[in-house]
């Protein structure tokens, strides 16, 4: 594949490879054929083929000498849990032509990488290629929003309004889903802060060698992309909260991701936790991040406008930092003071002093760091904050003011385009219940439900009882706080005592068919479940001693699911805004038609009951026993 390929090549290159048939190709394995065939130039139709099919030892079947050689292409292994699913999507232009960008623009990226292209004294975070075509494409896909409208697969009889809405109309803005978050935030530092609990922000960072083109020193870089870089931070991370989970030690927070300007990227952490728990936190994750762990004093961050920090200007900024060189000296408590003014560790704990700073805001701001979240929010988690009232700003203030505001939207920009590429979300909370999408799920629900405890939830997530949409702008907020206590809480607050019986939202599915035949789940709602831990036998154990069976018990979980919530009942239709009017008029003859007297459906309907109705009548009439009871939509002969 071509590195300056463009979408056109793409779609022509995914076309061929859905139409290849690999049935009866001759054996190229001799060496004879090594020096002539990649200089043919037919290879250009399918790249990569004729190399494969020199490799020696593939099999005779050609489906999956097909599979095997879209192997080689994609780099991953074809999606699908049979042959018969996998030759489906490779018979597909469309699953060729979404796999082969998504290829072929990391490969692209990445040889910027091997040139060193990318980084502090070049491109930041990304190439200036791929910021071009993450541009482009989301002006594409704001194009084909706003020229996508829904329209409704059936239209109720009573329904007087014709206003169709388009997809841009109905899309949360990414100033909304990040002003969410925010709420989110300041709900679990409130929390946090009623329970009793420290708050630290921790900074996860690689080694060298995963840096392609570090700022400082030599490289070292081993070849991984961002990705596979992303994919070890997020396996150690798992390994600290596995290890974490039994000691009995629970954590809550929003993790970040943030690159390096040479793509790399590195994790802030916005943990809760409690103040004893510290320790075996740090001593957690030194276990797998075991290069340096410096710990940071919040007052040695005061600022200059604090007029208690006045006796503390004249110490270094540094005075408070404790460095650990190894594990070893983090359990004999045997820090030491930076040797340099902003020496760094591959693990950072910055403590959060609430009466400093507030813990949300804190950690919004990383978030904001590398995305735009809109002014309103900027001022409010202080990341650009209003000047004091009554002051008026310079010329030059509000110069330097916009240059910031300017510097901030190019660089969310080009992470957006570095997330993009690589596959990267922005953050995710963790140690608490999955309460985002059910939040929005149950704002969207115009009724209340009828089982108490969603009623309840419901109300929270509404901001009352009002039914009905709520309109956008329309000032009404929710209870985040009373949300998040509902559902348990927060994880570092503590595991509930065995036996306690839980409550959480989980989600309603439906079982569907994809278009290459495989049986998937969708979405369609959300469930309220009742979790308990029960005792029960898991097995016998016989002693070799007396020979005597003992029973074997365990804690078990019991899900019991208490209300469902189906809010996709009515299915949509995306069709093209020119024609809208089109389909439109079509679904009103339609509906007109099945809800007529003597419609086709209508017939068809009373023939089927008819149908049946007759045979219920032979069968009485043939046979001594008592005639069944006739069922509800049996039809009188009469």
């Amino acid at each position: 594949m071509w590195l300056d390929a463009n979408d056109d090549d793409i779609r022509d290159v995914a076309m061929n490879f859905s139409r290849l048939d690999l049935t009866g190709t001759p054996d190229l394995s001799r060496l004879s054929y090594a020096e002539l065939l990649p200089d043919l130039p037919c290879q250009d139709q399918f790249p990569g083929l004729l190399k494969f099919l020199m490799q020696p030892g593939l099999p005779a079947c050609p489906v999956h000498k097909k599979r095997l050689w879209a192997e080689s292409v994609l780099g991953v292994k074809v999606p699908g849990d049979s042959l018969t699913k996998q030759m489906a999507r490779l018979s597909d232009a469309r699953f060729w032509r979404r796999a082969l960008r998504v290829r072929l623009a990391r490969e692209r990226e990445h040889f910027h990488l091997r040139l060193r292209l990318v980084g502090r004294s070049a491109e930041p975070y990304v190439s200036d290629v791929q910021l071009a075509a993450r541009k482009a494409q989301l002006k594409r896909q704001l194009q084909w929003m706003t020229d996508t409208v829904l329209v409704p697969r059936y239209l109720d009889p009573e329904q007087k309004n014709d206003t169709l809405l388009s997809l841009a109309d109905v899309s949360s803005s990414a100033s909304s889903r990040f002003a969410k978050t925010y709420a989110f935030l300041c709900a679990m530092d409130s929390i946090a802060s009623d329970a009793g609990l420290a708050a630290g922000m921790l900074t996860l960072t690689l080694e060298p060698e995963w840096h392609a083109n570090p700022s400082h020193g030599a490289s070292s870089w081993n070849g991984a992309s961002p990705r596979a870089a992303h994919e070890s931070l997020a396996k150690r991370w798992q390994s600290v909260l596995r290890d974490l989970n039994n000691l009995g030690v629970g954590i809550s927070g929003l993790r970040v991701v943030e690159p390096h300007k040479d793509a790399c990227p590195h994790w802030h952490v916005w943990l809760l936790y409690r103040p004893e728990s510290e320790q075996a936190i740090l001593e957690t994750v030194m276990k797998y991040f075991p290069h340096k762990l410096k710990v940071r004093n919040p007052s040695a961050k005061r600022s200059k406008s604090d007029a208690k920090s006045a006796a503390t200007l004249s110490t270094p900024a540094n005075a408070c930092d404790v460095i650990f060189d190894t594990l070893a000296e983090l359990k004999a408590n045997a820090g030491r003071a930076p040797t340099l003014a902003k020496e760094g560790a591959q693990v950072e704990l910055a403590r959060i002093d609430r009466s400093i700073s507030s813990g949300a805001g804190y950690a919004m701001k990383y978030l904001l760091k590398t995305v735009d979240g809109g002014d309103k929010l900027n001022q409010q988690t202080g990341l650009f904050p209003e000047s004091p009232e009554g002051e008026t700003l310079t010329q030059r203030q509000l110069e330097k003011q916009a240059q910031r505001r300017a510097a901030h939207q190019a660089n969310a920009r080009r992470v957006d385009a570095f997330r993009g590429v690589w596959g990267i979300n922005s953050g995710q909370l963790f140690g608490v219940s999955k309460c985002l999408t059910a939040w929005d799920t149950l704002r969207r629900l115009g009724t209340a439900p009828s089982n108490p405890m969603l009623c309840k939830l419901w109300s929270l997530a509404r901001g009352g009882l009002k039914k009905g949409r709520i309109q956008a702008n329309s000032g009404i907020r929710g209870d985040a706080k009373g949300f998040l206590t509902a559902l348990g809480g927060l994880a570092a607050c503590g595991k509930p005592p065995k036996g306690a019986v839980t409550v959480s939202i989980g989600r309603l599915t439906k079982e569907a068919m994809n278009g290459y035949g495989e049986e998937i789940k969708r979405t369609v709602g959300v469930t309220l479940v009742q979790r308990t831990r029960v005792m029960k036998v898991t097995g016998a154990r016989t002693s070799k001693v007396t020979g005597e069976v003992k029973c074997v018990k365990a804690w078990r979980s019991v899900k019991t699911v208490l209300a469902e919530i189906n809010i996709r009942a009515k299915e949509w239709m995306l069709v093209p805004l020119k024609n809208a009017a089109q389909a439109m008029e079509q679904l009103k003859k339609r509906t007109e038609a099945e809800h007529a007297e003597f419609g086709s459906a209508h017939l068809s309907l009373l023939a089927v009951r008819t149908f049946w109705s007759g045979v219920w009548d032979g069968v009485a009439q043939h046979n001594a026993e008592p005639q069944p009871a006739p069922l509800p939509w049996l039809l009188s002969t009469a």
